[in-house]
């Protein structure tokens, strides 16, 4: 899959935001980490403490976002959090755990079809919960 230009430039576009109004709006959570600085030094630790902050930003909001520009920009819908109205029964749990430890050890070819077929079959009928 080749990246669209249209793409590439909203992930840059949203990265630059995210990182210039981190650095804009950053506090530690603390300034009192005694421990810490005296083993990393306070410059280190401050770099280290927004480094980590920037992180959990990305994991909470941007990875999400990027994966539906990623997903629109190769002709797919994607929304982002999306609600389910249900559960996964054991049984498909399992099998679903089964697949993704089989492709992990390189067991099993990655065959999506097939995967979604397989997953498809093992569903058991249930009501949607709002």
């Amino acid at each position: 899959m080749v990246l669209s230009s249209r793409a590439a430039n909203e992930i840059a576009e949203l990265l630059t935001m995210t990182v210039r109004e981190k650095l804009r709006k950053y506090k530690p959570e603390t300034i009192h980490m005694p421990f810490h600085h005296r083993l990393l030094g306070k410059d280190r630790y401050a770099m280290f403490s927004f480094i980590q902050s920037l992180n959990t930003t990305f994991g909470i909001s941007i990875w999400e976002q990027i994966a539906v520009i990623l997903a629109k920009g190769a002709g797919n819908y994607a929304e982002r959090q999306y609600k389910l109205r249900g559960e996964i029964d054991d049984e498909t749990e399992e099998l679903i755990r089964e697949i993704h430890y089989k492709l992990r050890k390189g067991e099993i070819a990655a065959i999506k079809i097939g995967e979604i077929e397989r997953i498809r079959k093992k569903i058991k009928g249930g009501e949607a919960k709002y």
